[in-house]
């Protein structure tokens, strides 16, 4: 390609842009084309186009130098509709990989090479044409343009494939940027003991802290304030961070960016719930967690030894729940010894508490990937078990007055003013509407039938398709009534308002839910269901004790600056009628967004499992009904309540 043979293009006249198509203008013909007409006017010697299809027609080589992603789509679409097949066009924007790699196909696609070129040195050597290249693509494309290229810069660096031009300008950027609010907060900290910028600039650079930064802060401090567009360097680290979802790990460039890790929810599933002494009673709670875990790994289709960490919630963690029975189902499920596993006891909300610790650890950056579970097999290990009928200790109930849990849910009721009608409807309700939800298909996605021979299964190469032992929850009652439940005997009271039919029922099953960080989750192509977006709990008063779902959402909604008519659902779980009743009347929220599948009155509350079930099934109505926000709320004995928000993202 010898000099004058050859139009070239250019794009985009800003800070960086114009200066670089005035050099090319030095040696070659030049076209440009800028939205804005007078700073096209302000390149000497380039003819100004009138459109980008009358660039395309014009150029054999095209560069861009616009400010987005979505101007980068557009400019090149408006070049191709008239370039001819064998023409170049060079991207010089700083963009996300994704970009780059779709344009660079659809550049392909019509006949045009296109490599991404990412240039620094800033504008004074962009004048000169002499600027650092970065050049992402073919490298025999490269050597065809390398006259246009000499022309741009002295220093040209082929960096590997498209996109490899953007990473390393992003690394350049980063380097700076990041290192730039370094050293500012380091001058801030002198100047507070009295140290002045000019002699701590000249300490670091007689020592080892010495850079181009401390040799040039004053010029490079210019430049961020005045000289680029406002929002440059956030839009660079952000496209860095960006990048970074691709596998890099880079916690401070986050920090600086503003975007911390995200815990995402990328897979969730549940058994159906068998009631006491009902379908489940004759399986292992350990082998039903195990046949839990191994369904959530192949739904997820991530490699078992990819999961950093188990944590399963279990309330009476004695007998087939004994023996830390996260790390025996994980052994059990198949997953490699390398694997750990961790029991945790927050009472009804234990497998709720371990997805809040799950997402504390991505978030954390500790782990990034981990699952958690939860279950309960109240017919195989009863409720209360793990107490052995030892009273609590004398120090605790000479302080506090501990009562029953359904006489706190009396007490809740009478606080709020609830009758007895208000509990039976409600429970009446959860019924129909979890056996609507059977009916249309809305626990398909969530629900795993369990097989018979669940040890024959787990120690099986391949999980069976038929041959259940339980295909759907057991408790739903479809045909009660509120003359049957009216029926009912009071269960805590000759004057009390709650019986077994307002209550939630005593019944077995497991759940599962895998929890990643955000990055993770996109360099393994999983789509997550939510965003883990806040985690809360609380303790009250023991003698009321389930009331805790009041405070602990108003925390929740305070720590996050919503509403709850921001929020799509709520699960509020339903140990007893009173409590997410209550709920409502104190809280005002809609009840239509109230456990709108049932809950634990009509499907039961498999103590240890409940949590991670109403995340499963808030998660997936979130998703079916296009919803952002879901708050799951649970009420924990002695005294306690705890809330997770998620925000939906992605698409499944």
């Amino acid at each position: 390609m010898a000099d004058g043979a050859v139009m070239v293009g250019f794009v985009g006249l800003g800070n960086i842009g114009r200066p670089m198509a005035g050099a090319l203008a030095g040696t070659f013909p030049v076209v440009v084309y800028d939205v804005d007409a007078s700073a096209a006017a302000g390149v000497p010697g380039a003819r100004v186009a009138a459109s980008l299809a009358d660039v395309g027609a014009a150029a054999t080589v095209v560069g861009v130098a616009v400010y987005d992603d979505a101007q980068v789509r557009d400019v090149v679409t408006g070049l191709l509709a008239e370039m001819r097949p064998g023409g170049t066009i060079l991207v010089h924007s700083t963009i996300s990989l994704d970009t780059v790699r779709d344009v660079a196909t659809q550049a392909g696609a019509a006949g045009v090479a296109l490599l991404d070129v990412a240039v620094a040195g800033g504008d004074a050597r962009a004048r000169r044409g002499d600027l650092t290249l970065m050049v992402g693509g073919d490298p025999d494309e490269l050597a065809r343009v390398r006259p246009v290229l000499d022309a741009l810069g002295s220093r040209i660096h082929h960096v590997g494939p498209v996109g490899a031009g953007l990473a390393a300008k992003l690394a350049n950027n980063l380097a700076l940027h990041v290192g730039f609010q370094v050293l500012e907060e380091a001058l801030a900290l002198g100047g507070d003991a009295g140290v002045g910028e000019a002699e701590l600039l000249e300490v670091l650079n007689s020592g080892t802290a010495q850079s181009w930064l401390t040799g040039n802060f004053a010029y490079y401090r210019r430049q961020i304030r005045e000289v680029l567009p406002p929002g440059m360097v956030a839009k660079d680290l952000h496209a860095a961070v960006t990048l970074a979802g691709d596998g890099a790990d880079i916690p401070l460039t986050r920090l600086a960016a503003g975007t911390p890790r995200e815990a995402v929810v990328v897979a969730a599933l549940r058994t159906p719930l068998g009631r006491r002494r009902g379908a489940l009673s004759g399986v292992r709670p350990d082998e039903l967690l195990a046949y839990t875990l191994r369904q959530l790994v192949q739904r997820a289709g991530i490699a078992p030894d990819t999961v950093d960490d188990v944590i399963a919630g279990c309330v009476n963690a004695v007998g087939e729940q004994g023996r830390n029975i996260a790390r025996v189902a994980a052994l059990a499920a198949g997953l490699p010894v390398t694997v750990p596993g961790v029991t945790v006891n927050r009472m009804c909300g234990s497998s709720q508490q371990a997805l809040h610790f799950a997402a504390h650890a991505v978030l954390s950056g500790q782990q990034r990937m981990v699952i958690a579970a939860g279950v309960e097999s109240m017919s195989r290990v009863p409720l209360g078990a793990d107490a052995a009928g030892v009273a609590p200790p004398g120090a605790v109930t000479g302080r506090y007055a501990l009562v029953d849990q359904g006489v706190a849910a009396d007490r809740i009721a009478a606080r709020w003013q609830l009758d007895r009608a208000e509990l039976d409807a409600f429970a009446l309700a959860s019924h129909r509407n979890a056996e609507a939800a059977w009916r249309d298909g809305r626990f398909a996605d969530e629900c795993v039938p369990v097989p018979a021979d669940l040890t024959a299964a787990l120690l099986a190469d391949e999980l069976p398709d038929a041959g259940w032992v339980i295909e759907r929850d057991e408790g739903i009652r479809p045909d009660t009534s509120l003359a049957a439940l009216a029926a009912l005997e009071p269960a805590f009271g000759a004057d009390g308002v709650h019986h077994a039919g307002n209550s939630s029922q005593l019944t077995d099953g497991a759940a599962a839910v895998l929890v990643c960080d955000g990055a993770e989750a996109r360099r393994h192509g999983l789509v997550p269901l939510a965003r883990i977006v806040a985690t809360e709990v609380v303790g009250v008063e023991t003698d009321l004790m389930l009331h805790g779902v009041i405070p602990v959402t108003r925390r929740i909604l305070e720590r996050t600056g919503l509403t709850l008519a921001d929020i799509d659902l709520y699960e509020v779980n339903e140990a007893f009628a009173s409590v997410p009743l209550a709920w409502l009347r104190e809280t005002g929220a809609d009840p239509g967004r109230l456990n709108v599948n049932g809950g634990a009155i009509a499907l039961g509350h498999p103590t240890g499992c409940s949590g991670a079930r109403l995340a499963t099934t808030l998660l997936y109505e979130l998703r079916r009904r296009g919803g952002r926000y879901g708050l799951q709320v649970m009420c924990v004995g002695y005294g306690m309540a705890t809330a997770t928000l998620y925000e939906r993202i992605g698409e499944a």
